[in-house]
């Protein structure tokens, strides 16, 4: 089984203390304003940053923890080649601490600002209550809600996918669409500071209801790399699926689009796959491997049948869905929920998997961020506890592990203060005695 490889390979990484840089490399554009700072990626010990300059060349992040005057400085090169996209990669740091940044170029100082700062993950196994935000499908436009997201305490942002809209392989749009959707002002100023992790859906893939054998998908997948700053991107040069621990938390991103229908599933042959074989063996190894908590297992599509004559969602692919709740079961795996996109409704299901799994597996599905809604696509589910059609809606995700048993509080958020729902799961209800 391969591991997930890191995008690193474009950019620098560095031991705290220490500097070192790589040059990024692609297509001559028009000078353009720059995009960015974002935090990507945090754990205890580490952060990524990326930014897109004006102007390709040399470009110095230094990093000062606010009760520290030693200074870190890391060197990054910006070129064509990658769209003028830098990241920085700052290592050996403590965990659960404020660091400021600033960003220089060769002749000045490019990006400043009380606003510049990143805190790092708390340590895995530590005692504590942290706050994830969870959405999916999002036009480029001006929206309170990204402000709302930090309002309401969020430490990070999980974008599900269709964020932004693409529909189309050309690398060009691709670009431009990333860096419209980036430099939305309130999202941009949310992300100088608050980390962000993604993963796709089918209109950020390519194409709507698409999946892995749309002609093209390297050129999203090169451009998604470029605007994403997630600590690694599927295996090699296949896929996107990541994972990322905060905490009593751990996050499982999937990508069910790049190997969907390319080959047998790993689970019945005689069947087309969603994961493929490399990620689901990936999956299933990083869940045993998980000291977490509660292990969130999220993705664009739907956990469940959309029942619109589309395939695109886990109900068209139940033999590996099945397959993974027996998995669950027989590894003895506590604390899994999945979280689901991509419908533009907002669901909360509780699935009887008492006997296989060994506690009941609950689906959040949290859509959509914009004011578009498919009211059609909220229908009844045996599992169903709620369900409603509503637009601008994110996913609050908290969890405690100050008290025992820990807590998961889940939270469905409305922009304008629309009354939703919520529900608190714990350790014990969840597999944990």
């Amino acid at each position: 089984m391969m591991n997930p490889i890191s995008r690193r390979t474009f950019n620098a990484s560095v031991a705290l203390g220490l500097c070192g840089s790589t040059a990024l490399a692609a297509a001559t554009l028009m000078p353009e304003d720059p995009v960015g700072p974002m935090v990507g990626h945090v754990s205890s010990n580490s952060a990524i940053l990326w930014y897109r300059p004006q102007e390709t060349g040399k470009y110095v992040l230094r990093v000062n923890a606010k009760d520290s005057t030693k200074e870190v400085r890391v060197v990054s090169s910006s070129s064509d080649e990658t769209d003028r996209c830098l990241t920085w990669e700052v290592k050996g740091l403590k965990s659960a601490t404020r660091f400021q940044y600033s960003i220089h170029s060769e002749s000045k100082q490019v990006v400043d600002g009380d606003d510049c700062y990143f805190v790092t993950a708390p340590e895995d196994e530590s005692r504590t209550r942290v706050c994830l935000a969870f959405g999916s499908c999002a036009h480029s436009k001006p929206l309170a809600l990204w402000t709302q997201i930090e309002d309401r305490k969020a430490q990070g942002l999980v974008l599900l996918g269709d964020t932004p809209y693409i529909d189309s392989t050309n690398l060009a749009t691709a670009r431009k669409k990333h860096r419209a959707f980036l430099s939305i002002p309130e999202l941009a100023s949310v992300v100088r500071h608050l980390p962000v992790w993604g993963t796709w859906d089918d209109h950020d893939f390519g194409r709507n209801d698409s999946d892995g054998r749309l002609e093209g998908k390297e050129q999203s997948r090169r451009a998604f790399i470029e605007y994403r700053a997630n600590e690694s991107f599927g295996h090699r040069d296949q896929g996107i699926y990541t994972k990322f621990r905060y905490g009593p938390v751990e996050v499982f991103m999937l990508d069910t689009r790049w190997f969907a229908r390319t080959e047998p599933s790993p689970v019945d042959p005689d069947k087309p796959t969603l994961l493929g074989r490399i990620q689901w063996q990936w999956l299933l190894k990083s869940l045993r491997e998980s000291t977490a908590s509660f292990k969130v297992i999220a993705c664009g599509m739907i956990w469940d049948d959309k029942k619109s004559g589309e395939s695109d969602d886990w109900g068209t692919y139940t033999h590996e869905r099945n397959a993974l709740f027996d998995f669950l079961g027989e590894a003895h795996i506590s604390g899994v929920v999945l979280i689901g996109g991509d419908i533009h409704c907002s669901r909360l299901l509780k699935y009887k998997t008492d006997k296989q799994v060994g506690y009941p597996i609950h689906q959040f599905i949290v859509s959509p961020i914009h004011d578009s809604t498919i009211p059609s696509l909220n229908i009844a589910h045996p599992d169903l506890i709620e369900g409603a059609a509503v637009p601008h809606v994110w996913l609050r995700l908290e969890v405690d592990s100050t008290q025992k048993p820990a807590t998961l509080h889940a939270e469905w958020v409305q922009m304008k203060g629309r009354n939703m729902w919520d529900i608190k799961l714990s350790e014990e209800q969840l597999g944990r005695a």
